[in-house]
């Protein structure tokens, strides 16, 4: 092929290329200008993923400079718009979360991104479109949802409900508490007294308060759910302490103790969300 002929080709590629380049940034701002006429605040993540698709596409561009200014300084003339926007929604999502909340019996409180309803805490992440729940602090992962107050409300109220709506009795947890104790004392080659990691405790615990059917046929589907967050619940909601000539005690966990998930367990001490970091627990004698 003669020289001319490769540059020819060449420059039809180029053309072509950036032809079509030129077409989707059209085709993004056309978009981007039709979000902001409607409702910018309600299109935010939308105009950010297009404006972010024009600035891709003019870094790969051969346009001139002088075109090339003119769509950065329109980039940049809409992404000083972003910030007042952004307030907007978050004041209007703030608002109806609250509404919705406190029609399902709970109360709003604290500051983006991290805001509280009891002992539970609502990650909100507008960029990504999602509230992440947590219980506690970011303690445990309970779900994650669109960024829609009737949802959040929703999940919330199930998920409280799941938790704190379960069959309770204070003699009977701690008389199942009590015979763990034991197991794991006698696994770990502990006497009566000793403290025992709280993830021991818990591990004998869920195996003890399955029903029978799952210890005739331990599968999946018999298994009964019992987890660290009913833990933690039922601790917290425990009143009494006393079992026969023992009595139950929470150790608060040292530094040493809560640098790994596995070492503690957070147990709430008041439904405005504080709470303790235990590491282990003990049953020890005491006088009648």
């Amino acid at each position: 092929m003669s020289e001319p002929m490769k540059t020819e080709i060449n420059l039809i590629k180029l053309l072509s290329k950036e032809r079509t380049n030129l077409q989707k940034i059209l085709k993004s701002i056309r978009i981007v200008e039709k979000l902001i006429k409607n409702e910018p605040s309600s299109n935010l993540l939308k105009i950010k993923r297009e404006l972010s698709k024009v600035e891709k596409l003019l870094g790969q561009s051969k346009l001139d400079h002088f075109l090339k200014k003119s769509i950065k300084r329109y980039i940049e003339t809409i992404r000083s718009k972003i910030p007042e926007w952004e307030e907007n929604v978050k004041r209007a999502f703030g608002q109806k979360l609250g509404n919705a909340l406190k029609q399902a019996g709970f109360e709003l409180r604290g500051h983006y991104p991290l805001l509280k309803v009891l002992f539970y805490t609502l990650e909100v992440n507008f960029d990504d479109n999602n509230v992440t729940i947590w219980y506690g602090s970011q303690q445990e992962r309970l779900d994650k949802c669109k960024l829609d107050p009737e949802e959040v409300a929703k999940k919330l109220k199930d998920i409280h409900n799941k938790i704190t709506q379960r069959r309770f009795d204070d003699k009977t947890f701690l008389s199942n508490l009590f015979d763990a104790y034991k197991v794991a004392i006698y696994r770990h080659g502990k006497n009566m007294g000793d403290q025992v990691r709280i993830a021991d405790i818990l591990s004998e615990y869920a195996f003890l308060v399955q029903d029978k059917k799952f210890k005739v046929n331990p599968t999946k589907r018999n298994y009964k759910e019992y987890g660290r967050v009913f833990f933690s619940y039922d601790l917290y909601r425990l009143k009494e302490r006393k079992i026969g000539n023992y009595e139950m005690s929470l150790v608060i966990a040292t530094r040493a103790y809560t640098r790994r998930k596995s070492d503690f367990l957070w147990v709430p001490s008041n439904e405005k969300g504080d709470g303790t970091y235990i590491s282990h627990l003990k049953f020890r004698e005491v006088s009648s």
